[in-house]
């Protein structure tokens, strides 16, 4: 009984992958739920919030604190939201209770809230210690931002440990095909790594262009006529048909 409802879970995340990656805003946010409940996939913050920038983007939903002020204010992503916001605005004192409170709760998060704060007052080293406990307990939340020049002692962007993690965190991919993109010039791997950030619809409107602008320039990488409708669809760009071919407007190019 078990097997038969993980089967409809996953293939109900696969309906609703595929449907994202046509520019669904509402299968966005539908696996932005999937991902908050951990329904067929990791619960998980970062994909959560992931899938919630692209659901605003695409019209499934009018802005994401929209949908954070629907969750339970108990919820573990809900207080890490609110505890990050409340920093920001200058409300210390509540982002520290509830930065307490998730760490009461067993949230490994409360920590990269603190972290978090202590990198933005100057406390670096504590900052780091923090985040990377918080990594440890396994919040990919900290673990995405110590691979952050700004966040992590080297003050380098660690793209040996990025490409260990890029099947697990689909996020990755989109980081790692922006630097081959930008600072490598290698359209090779940066077509490598959207092409493995479309497969879980993390591609968004900007992977997409570039994919479009570029795919012509890549070595043995062949979309079909659907992929370039898809992704066109995904780019949310005004296309022209010629001779049964899909051509991007002048629009499309590299981010």
């Amino acid at each position: 009984m078990a097997d038969v409802h993980q089967q409809n879970s996953n293939n109900e995340i696969n309906m609703l992958i595929e449907q994202a990656r046509w520019g669904d805003g509402q299968a966005f946010l539908k696996l932005a739920d999937c991902y908050r409940d951990g329904n067929g996939v990791e619960k998980d913050f970062v994909g959560m919030i992931s899938m919630l920038v692209q659901a605003s983007e695409y019209g499934g939903i009018d802005s994401m604190e929209d949908y954070m002020k629907k969750m339970p204010e108990d919820s573990d992503f809900r207080m890490v939201f609110d505890a990050i916001d409340k920093f920001e605005k200058k409300q210390t004192d509540e982002a520290n209770l509830m930065a307490e409170q998730l760490i009461d709760k067993g949230s490994p998060d409360g920590y990269t809230v603190q972290g978090i704060m202590a990198i933005e007052r100057g406390d670096t080293l504590e900052g780091r210690r923090l985040m990377g406990q918080a990594a440890a307990q396994g919040s990919t939340f900290a673990e995405l931002i110590l691979f952050f020049p700004e966040w992590n002692a080297h003050n380098t962007l660690n793209i040996e440990r990025l490409k260990e993690l890029s099947d697990k965190m689909p996020i990755v991919n989109v980081i790692l095909a922006k630097f081959y993109a930008k600072s490598e010039r290698n359209e090779h791997l940066a077509a490598h790594y959207y092409l493995k950030a479309d497969k879980k619809a993390f591609l968004g409107k900007k992977g997409a262009r570039w994919l479009l602008g570029n795919h012509q320039f890549v070595d043995n990488l062949s979309l079909s006529k659907r992929d370039i409708e898809r992704l066109h669809a995904l780019a949310d760009d005004c296309v022209i048909e010629e001779s049964d071919e899909i051509i991007a407007v002048d629009t499309l190019g590299t981010e």
